[in-house]
């Protein structure tokens, strides 16, 4: 999300692409000052990066873990908490899929067909290596989230996420809370709430 794609919109007014900007860039400034580590965001204004671009990015960094940060929104009255998503062709639910469908959902193989033998077996191949990563990663970041924002945790889910297509190292997408929700929206737009999740 970012310039004409304001992605998900609290019903205060909070846009998704807003709130995870400024997310990404306190978590950048954690890991940079706390941590002494190299943190290359692949957006830091407001602009639309598409989807395949992200993790080219990382990958021309050579970066050693990608992670995709959202604002989840949901027609479901209640729904709130976090979840994290690793990569999968095959969502875990209904709701996952729904997820990956309004985020930008991967195929499998450019130019093969969706459902093919050929692009099942490209796609296991390509994305194998970091699988186990990966999940470990999703695991521990809802973990964290959950003890440090004291927000519900939903778990970890598998989707066809297409931003995380093509990342050559361990990559997760993690849905901070609920925009959707009015109380997760003003916690969300909250400079200290902000902190928190990227402490």
């Amino acid at each position: 999300h970012g310039g004409e794609n304001p992605g998900a919109r609290g019903g205060g007014g909070a846009l998704e692409k807003d709130v995870t900007l400024s997310i990404a860039r306190k978590l950048k400034a954690e890991l940079v000052n706390a941590r002494g580590l190299q943190v290359f965001l692949t957006r830091d204004r407001d602009l639309d990066v598409e989807l395949d671009e992200r993790t080219a990015i990382a990958n021309n960094y050579k970066a050693d873990l990608f992670v995709s940060i959202h604002a989840n929104a949901s027609g479901a009255r209640g729904a709130k908490g976090s979840e994290v998503y690793f990569l999968s062709y095959q969502a875990s639910d209904d709701e996952s899929r729904w997820v990956a469908q309004t985020e930008g959902a991967a195929e499998p193989v450019a130019g093969a067909a969706p459902r093919s033998d050929l692009a099942l077996i490209l796609w296991d191949m390509a994305q194998a290596e970091h699988l186990e990563e990966s999940s470990l990663l999703a695991m521990r970041i809802q973990e964290e989230l959950a003890s440090v924002t004291g927000s519900q945790g939903r778990g970890v889910k598998q989707a066809p996420f297409r931003v995380l297509v093509g990342a050559a190292m361990p990559a997760v997408l993690v849905e901070v809370a609920f925009i959707s929700n009015p109380e997760e929206e003003k916690l969300l737009a909250q400079e200290a709430f902000q902190a928190k999740v990227a402490a």
